[in-house]
């Protein structure tokens, strides 16, 4: 070290002692300069704290100490590293007297938090009340950035910028000189400590460096408060019954662990929404509480016959929950009640606008072996379609039990399963499908004449069948256990055997009912009433069920397998028979009980071997049946994988439930109704590219007819994906299709570079020539901007939804705001 002129030489602790004062006075301050995602000013001043018993290490071509003058002088690459801090300057004095310390000439501070600090000089005190940085540029390890002419800071507590610029976006690599994005400059930007505000003066929004905007004013939260009370971003929304609408949210931050969102949303032809949401988080979980409402002032906009329509007075209340009784152990809650089932879908009430929703109470348990699950339930679906809306069973309640017990018992496993279910359904509409007997269809058109000649009583050509029968009011209780063991034994010679025993008890109470009542079919090929021979009104009759008490199943099965391996120079393959024998009475009051939750039934080779295929408790599979495959899996060295199967199931004794009378037609057109069932194939392919391949087929099983097949593919790499899908179902006239239906879906993504990406899928109706889904959408996205345009499209030839026509466009400013607008073309 050096002395220069009225200096002297000091010791090294002298010297160490000044420029720790000093270092520690610039890394408190300057330290605090920093930016955050959530707002263009960072927390200036709220510095990292230094551990106490931190070290400065100084380096730098010069020290000198003017012991008259108290000043300290590091000069030439100054680096001083001091409890996480960086700092790098030409020159660094600190004056002892004044207690201000200057960093001067391309001024770096580095933080541990990460932000980076740039400045032409820095001149503050060492009370942390004042200062003032020159020329400052600040940059945060999440990309935000903040510059102005000058800072100063005043009091403690109040920082005043000059000319200041705040964005989100990177400068340009190629020419730095070219303005973001988007930025916003200001003539002031004032930061209070204290009321943890910011204040904007004379502020402009620039875009490519062109003002869009101006505001003479506006303020903000500090961005070091989390959660600030102030107004959100404003949405624009439209539709064709509700008009041009602006909403408005404003939030409330009440606490840390409360807070309040209201909403208000002027429709031009509607009228003002109102909404109200409040969240509280606790230390085991959360809930909320919404509610929103209005009074329509053109009900008439909406068709006729929907909720909305000559409905003044609408609107909702909800509340969800979820809390963690222990670290097993969960209880929550999803509610909604509302004027009409189509209130929320109509105004895009957030969280409860969607076409199907569950209301529900739940208890939840799980364990190392164990399942428990308990909970009441309410299906809530918004359409303008009553048969759909209105004829939901409440669930109450809905319980599941599951215990798993390994080598618990002849060093098998057991496997035990409860289920009750109480249901209950206060209205039932009926719902009848007439379909043309084949035999009688002429030019494309159902023909009475056909029937006459026929000597088809009544001239009337069609027969009738329910679409739904299952749609039946009253209540329905049942409990259900059941108990299986099994153990798989291996041979000598490599054959797999698992036998298994089961037990299965029901209790049930059934008083059901669904009356009768007279349909027409308003046939223009009918002859008017009164004409001789002429009855175009068909009398059905009705159901009843009024039954309770038990029934039981026991079941004995052995599922043996025999794989072989063979191996190859680059491949593997695994040839594996697979034959299993189901022995078991028939079927207790089979198909005579009500049946809601075995109404699906999609026979494949995924459900080969299970012991019953029926997807839920109300059937049970009985009879004696085997089913029998064969499975193929190989490997290759480059990277190709291959699985394939096919089988067979075979009624061999006993009543097939499959081909009894079931409240819900299950088991009709499924490929088991018959005592040897249609062929299930499936194959799969995986390859190292990106592209895999699956299909799977059902076939007649004796004249090989497809009756249905899905085929799909999808390849992707890191330029986008890409996806088909082609499925085939044969008629099912039993179930209102009296024709095949077909369709392939088509989606794919394209990154067309590094910031804009594409996206299209289409959905085509192949047997109705009908385009019945598109979409088309078209996205930016980059460190400080997203944009995104939708155009979706739906259209179901089979009405089982309704049919949905949107724009949607969404714009992102990072770390400033985000909007949408939404169009909704259906309604025109």
């Amino acid at each position: 070290m050096t002395a220069r002129g009225n200096s002297r030489r000091t010791n090294s602790r002298a010297q160490r002692s000044a420029l720790f004062a000093g270092v520690a006075v610039c890394a408190l301050y300057c330290g605090g300069l920093t930016a955050s995602a959530q707002a263009p000013l960072g927390a200036i001043g709220a510095g990292v704290d230094v551990p106490s018993d931190a070290q400065l290490f100084l380096e730098a071509d010069t020290v000198t100490y003017d012991r008259d003058a108290a000043v300290v002088t590091a000069d030439g690459g100054v680096q001083i590293d001091y409890g996480g801090y960086k700092l790098v300057a030409r020159k660094v004095v600190y004056n002892q007297k004044t207690k201000r310390l200057l960093a001067i000439g391309d001024v770096e501070l580095q933080q541990p938090d990460g932000n980076k600090v740039y400045a032409d000089g820095a001149d503050i005190t060492d009370d942390f009340s004042d200062g003032f940085i020159k020329a400052m540029r600040l940059e945060t390890p999440d990309n935000t950035r903040f510059a102005a002419t000058g800072a100063v800071r005043e009091e403690g507590s109040l920082t005043t910028f000059e000319q200041g610029v705040y964005t989100a976006c990177e400068a340009c690599k190629e020419h730095p000189e070219r303005a973001p994005l988007w930025q916003v400059k200001a003539r002031k930007i004032v930061w209070d400590q204290k009321k943890k505000e910011v204040y904007y003066y004379g502020a402009r929004f620039e875009i490519f460096g062109k003002p869009i905007a101006y505001f003479p004013y506006f303020q903000q939260a500090d961005p070091t408060v989390k959660r600030k009370s102030g107004f959100l971003p404003p949405e624009f929304k439209s539709s064709d019954t509700l008009g041009y609408g602006l909403r408005v949210p404003y939030f409330f931050a009440l606490s840390d662990s409360y807070d309040v969102t209201v909403a208000g949303t002027y429709y031009s032809r509607q009228g003002f929404l109102g909404e109200v949401e409040y969240r509280q988080a606790t230390s085991n979980g959360y809930f909320t509480l919404q509610a929103a409402g209005i009074s329509q002032n053109d009900p008439d906009s909406f068709n006729v016959n929907t909720p909305g329509f000559d409905n003044v007075e609408r609107g909702m209340v909800a509340s969800t929950g979820r809390f963690s009784l222990s670290d097993r152990w969960t209880f929550g809650w999803d509610l909604l009640a509302q004027s009409d089932r189509t209130f929320s879908t109509d105004y895009s009430i957030e969280n409860f606008s969607a076409i199907y929703h569950t209301s529900e109470v739940y208890l939840t348990g799980l364990g190392d072996q164990s399942f428990f699950d308990l909970r009441a339930q309410r299906f809530d679906v918004q359409t303008d379609d009553e048969f759909t809306s209105e004829n939901q069973a409440d669930a109450l309640p809905i319980f599941d039990y599951q215990r798993i017990d390994p080598s618990s018992i002849g060093g098998g496993e057991v496997e035990v399963n409860v289920n009750v279910a109480s249901l209950s359904r206060s209205e039932a509409n009926s719902a009848v499908q007439l379909l043309c007997e084949p035999d009688f269809i002429v030019n494309g058109a159902c023909s009475a004449t056909a029937a006459a000649n026929a000597g088809r009583q009544s001239y009337f050509p069609y027969r009738y069948d329910f679409f739904d029968r299952s749609v039946l009011e009253g209540d329905y209780t049942r409990g259900t256990a059941d108990a299986t063991w099994r153990r798989t034994l291996t041979t000598d010679e490599g054959l797999l055997l698992t036998p298994s025993l089961g037990v299965r008890g029901d209790v049930y109470r059934a008083d059901m009912s669904l009356d009768g009542f007279a349909f027409s079919p308003a046939n223009p090929l009918l002859p008017p009433t009164g004409t001789s021979g002429a009855n175009p009104y068909i009398s059905l009759g009705g159901i009843d069920v009024d039954d309770s008490g038990f029934r039981g199943m026991a079941t004995a099965g052995l599922l043996a397998r025999y794989p072989v391996v063979i191996e190859a120079a680059n491949s593997s393959h695994v040839i594996e028979p697979i034959a299993q024998l189901i022995v078991r009475p028939d079927e207790m009051k089979s198909g005579r009980l009500p049946n809601e939750d075995a109404q699906s039934l999609v026979f494949s080779t995924a459900n080969l071997f299970s012991e019953d295929k029926f997807s839920g408790y109300d059937r049970i599979e009985g009879g004696t049946r085997a089913n029998v495959g064969l499975r193929y899996a190989g490997t290759f060295e480059t990277g190709y994988t291959l699985d394939a199967m096919v089988g067979q199931s075979y009624h061999l004794a006993g009543e097939n439930p499959y081909d009894q009378e079931d409240l819900a037609l299950v088991g009709y057109d499924s490929g088991l109704e018959t005592d040897r069932s249609d062929y299930v194939t499936s194959l799969t392919l995986g390859t190292p590219i990106g592209l895999s391949l699956g299909a799977q087929g059902r076939f007649d099983e004796e004249t090989f007819e497809n009756r249905r097949t899905d085929v799909s593919a999808a390849y992707g790499n890191s330029r986008g994906s890409f996806g088909v899908a082609y499925s085939f179902i044969g008629a099912q006239e039993i179930y209102g299709f009296p024709l095949d239906r077909r369709q392939v879906t088509t989606s794919a993504t394209v990154k067309l570079n590094a910031e804009w990406t594409a996206s299209a899928s289409l959905g085509y109706d192949l047997e109705n020539s009908t385009l019945i889904s598109r979409s088309f959408g078209i996205g930016y996205l980059d460190e400080c901007f997203s944009a995104m345009a939708t155009y979706t499209s739906t259209e179901d030839a089979y009405r089982q939804t309704d049919a949905q026509n949107t724009v949607l466009f969404k714009i992102g400013l990072r770390t400033i705001a985000d909007t949408e607008f939404e169009y909704n073309l259906s309604e025109e």
